[in-house]
């Protein structure tokens, strides 16, 4: 086989597999959504048997998410575990890939204030790994399959276990090492647009909601470092919280039933309650912009609380999932909040100065959360979110040094 043809093959079953990565995640996010919005909007219909049904739906949940936690062990893997893993150990086991989105799957469906994102990219990664030992296999055998009919060739291709060749210093191949990130960047990007043509096809609701038009000024910069410390302040009380929920949910360790069921009486608290801060809080966070208005700061104060509060207590119980929707969700709210303190202003600089400090000193990732936080503004107000991740990034450096000294 010519090296040209070799190439040529490499992309397109390259192609097919992150195609197919791409629509499982499709899969995935497609089945939460409508199996969530279907099941819950029967729940949460004004009929006077309403608190018992959502007690029992959640209760149920509790009990699967605990046996399949008690059967299959420490589930769903988010992505900075799969992450670590493959950083230490160059591969990464992708034999539980679909029993981690089994576990998220149902944890999203029965209403944990977590969101999809870190088991579906735990998974994508151990998926994506799956597709390079494919790919090595591919190149390690080419001359055995280039004998093989077309059939053969791709029923061994898309094999689930078998037709694998894992990672190995001795497994590199000299030739292709040049332009392997080219053509690993062309998979990602493969698998992105395959899945977001799956999405628009299907009418599925966006991620991103837009929080507003802006017409900041010069003098909205006399804000900037008040809000910046705010927004720092309220990320880091939160980071305390969270040190302080880890001990006080150090309990049941061996008894994951137990545990996933006090995370069922938080869910139906929180349905029964204020049901708009049930799931990750990406679907409801297109109505703050418009609802925020309605709402005194002390009772967004309160939103921002209890929506944190119910994220540390799925996290604890066993209905893991991800945190970046739900911080960002609590980290816009307050800023919007805090709008309210400055009338005269304008809100969306507020916001995204707020939100963006707040989000950073948790989370720790600069220059991610910024591009993930700017998607949800206009760009007029983007070099503001690059000048506030900055500046927390600056603030944190500093303070790291001093402590070291």
């Amino acid at each position: 086989m010519t090296k040209i043809n070799l190439s040529a093959r490499i992309l397109f079953y390259g192609a097919l597999l992150s195609t197919l990565i791409g629509g499982i995640s499709f899969i995935f996010i497609y089945l939460e959504s409508t199996i969530s919005h279907y099941l819950w909007a029967s729940l949460l219909r004004d009929t006077p048997l309403k608190p018992l049904f959502i007690l029992g739906f959640t209760l149920l949940g509790g009990l699967i998410v605990g046996s399949l936690r008690l059967k299959w062990g420490n589930y769903p893997q988010t992505a900075h575990d799969t992450i670590h893993q493959l950083k230490e150990h160059q591969t990464v086991d992708y034999s539980p890939a679909f029993k981690s989105l089994t576990v998220a799957l149902v944890i999203l469906i029965f209403g944990a204030g977590v969101g999809p994102e870190a088991a579906l990219l735990g998974a994508i990664v151990m998926l994506s790994v799956w597709q390079a030992d494919k790919m090595r296999y591919l190149v390690a055998n080419h001359p055995e399959l280039d004998s093989l009919p077309f059939s053969k060739r791709l029923s061994r291709m898309l094999h689930p276990t078998r037709y694998l060749l894992r990672y190995k210093q001795e497994n590199r191949h000299p030739k292709l090492a040049p332009i392997k990130k080219y053509i690993y960047g062309f998979f990602i990007f493969n698998g992105l647009v395959a899945f977001f043509i799956l999405m628009k096809l299907t009418k599925q609701p966006s991620f991103i909601s837009k929080m507003g038009p802006t017409h900041w000024q010069a003098k909205e910069l006399l804000l900037f470092i008040p809000l910046l410390l705010l927004g720092a302040l309220a990320g880091k009380g939160y980071r305390s919280f969270e040190i302080k929920a880890s001990q006080w949910f150090n309990f049941w360790i061996d008894q994951p039933i137990k545990k996933a069921l006090l995370g069922s009486l938080a869910i139906f608290t929180i349905g029964l309650v204020t049901p708009s801060l049930l799931f990750s809080g990406q679907t409801s966070l297109g109505d703050v912009p418009n609802d925020y208005q309605k709402f005194s700061l002390l009772i967004l104060v309160t939103i921002v609380l209890l929506k944190l509060l119910f994220l540390q207590i799925c996290l604890h119980t066993g209905w893991i999932g991800g945190d970046i929707f739900p911080i960002v969700y609590s980290a816009i709210s307050l800023g919007f909040g805090l709008s309210k303190i400055f009338p005269s202003f304008d809100t969306t600089f507020i916001v995204a100065v707020v939100a963006t400090s707040m989000a950073v000193t948790i989370l720790k990732s600069p220059i991610g959360v910024a591009i993930f936080i700017a998607l949800f503004f206009p760009i007029e107000v983007l070099p503001v979110i690059v000048m506030t991740a900055l500046a927390i990034k600056v603030i944190y450096a500093f303070s790291t040094k001093r402590i070291a000294y």
